[in-house]
């Protein structure tokens, strides 16, 4: 099993979920086209927009409210109609009490409330929806640079894509140059027709593995154009030279402080510690100031009239039917869930700092030995090369060196790529931006 066979299944390995790449873009082109067109990043900046209107709806409880009522109506009924005379002005002694006749009135009213004192309802819920939308907005982080990952991921799957292309076809143009100098032995007598065969064979392989990568990569690129709201057909590339691969660099300093993810969960437990203060105030009463203007006017006794009242009001609670009592367990039931989030965050957050930075050390490592293997292949490619060419080299041996140095130039192409992918995993973990 053979080299074809690794490189079906490294084929594999590259095109898993890819996220969003752009046409001849550079990786920090791509990053900012995914903040702007991903539906994750476009969910969570709406979930930013529904916090903050949840915040102003926490503010309304501060802000006076002011209301314009108006009615027109007729009426024979007594009492109706006598409170219809007295707010009109127009009581005089003929009025029968028991039969006012027909009366209308046209009235307007002017009212403002204002809540003086809420039991800290109104300062608690102000408090919490503000956490929240902290909150949001720092998941909102969170899930830009969970995209950015993803898009990394799949920039340098593409690239690293293109080097084994390029791998495959420097395999076969060797291939190629041996066959043609098999076919000159062969036709000298040099060489029996098995070699050339063999030869032909291990060709015939490498361009079968070559078509194999290069419909895998149109298919990524067709992903990758889908994505990014293009044509199926859009010509996705990327720029041969990215100076912006060259900004991921290794964070100063370890940590998960910066994460959002832990900010966020601060945040929210935050929140449910001033929703259960405002559960709490239920318990409490509250004062309300109001004020109204009215004006009266009727025309079947041609009435006019106008009249203002202001006072304050309060509510104290004194049975709800343990309403309040249920509010404020179900708060505390969710403050707790809350807490332990943060803890579970914190755990979460910890463990995949120390992954990031394991499968850093492991992709360097990695790295350095596939640029020493590459190295020791070529050297060996060389002197077999030489051999075969003297006619001291079977062509099965050929074949096993030119197989093992594009397999080693393969290998070196998936681990720069993953060196530089786990770089930019470790720069998430730690909280920090993909680019520095």
């Amino acid at each position: 099993p053979g080299f074809i066979e690794r490189i079906m299944g490294i084929t594999v390995l590259l095109f898993s979920p890819l996220t969003v790449l752009g046409t001849t873009w550079t990786l920090e082109a791509a990053l900012d086209r995914a903040m702007e067109s991903h539906p994750d990043a476009l969910m969570a900046r709406a979930q930013v927009l529904e916090a903050q209107a949840m915040s102003s709806s926490a503010k309304v409880g501060k802000q006076p409210q002011v209301g314009l009522r108006a009615s027109y109506i007729q009426t024979n009924n007594p009492m109706q109609g006598f409170g219809m005379i007295l707010s009109q002005g127009t009581f005089d002694n003929t009025i029968d009490f028991n039969d006012p006749g027909q009366l209308d009135a046209l009235s307007a009213t002017l009212e403002g409330r204002y809540r003086l004192y809420s039991g800290g309802a109104i300062e608690a819920g102000i408090r919490s929806s503000e956490a929240n939308e902290r909150a949001s907005k720092l998941s909102e982080r969170s899930v830009q640079q969970m995209i950015q990952d993803g898009v990394v991921q799949a920039y340098f799957g593409i690239r690293q894509a293109d080097e084994i292309v390029h791998s495959i076809e420097a395999g076969i143009r060797v291939l190629e140059e041996n066959l043609r100098i098999s076919k000159i032995r062969e036709q000298a007598g040099e060489l029996i027709r098995t070699e050339r065969l063999n030869l032909e064979v291990e060709l015939a392989a490498l361009q079968r593995a070559l078509l194999a990568q290069q419909h895998q990569a149109q298919l990524a690129r067709s992903q990758m154009a889908y994505l990014l709201g293009e044509s199926s057909g859009a010509n996705i590339e990327l720029e041969p030279e990215d100076s912006s691969i060259g900004r991921i660099a290794e964070p100063v300093s370890l940590g998960i402080a910066r994460r959002p993810e832990l900010h966020a969960a601060r945040a929210r437990l935050e929140a449910t510690e001033h929703a259960s203060r405002a559960a709490r105030s239920g318990k409490l009463p509250t004062l309300d100031a109001f004020a109204n203007v009215q004006a009266d006017r009727g025309w079947r006794r041609d009435g006019d009239g106008s009249s203002w009242t202001a006072g304050l009001v309060m509510n104290l609670p004194i049975f709800d039917g343990n309403s309040t009592r249920a509010k404020t367990s179900l708060a505390e039931a969710r403050k707790r869930m809350a807490s332990e989030q943060v803890r579970r965050v914190e755990l979460t957050l910890g463990l995949e700092l120390e992954r990031a930075q394991l499968g850093y050390q492991l992709a360097t490592a990695q790295r350095k030995v596939a640029e020493q293997q590459v190295k020791q292949a070529n050297e060996a490619a060389g002197l077999s090369r030489e051999r075969f060419a003297a006619g001291t080299l079977l062509s099965t041996e050929l074949i096993g060196v030119e197989s093992r140095l594009v397999e080693a130039n393969v290998q070196l192409a998936l681990a720069t790529s993953q060196e530089k992918t786990a770089l930019a995993h470790l720069r998430r973990a730690c909280g920090l931006e993909i680019l520095n």
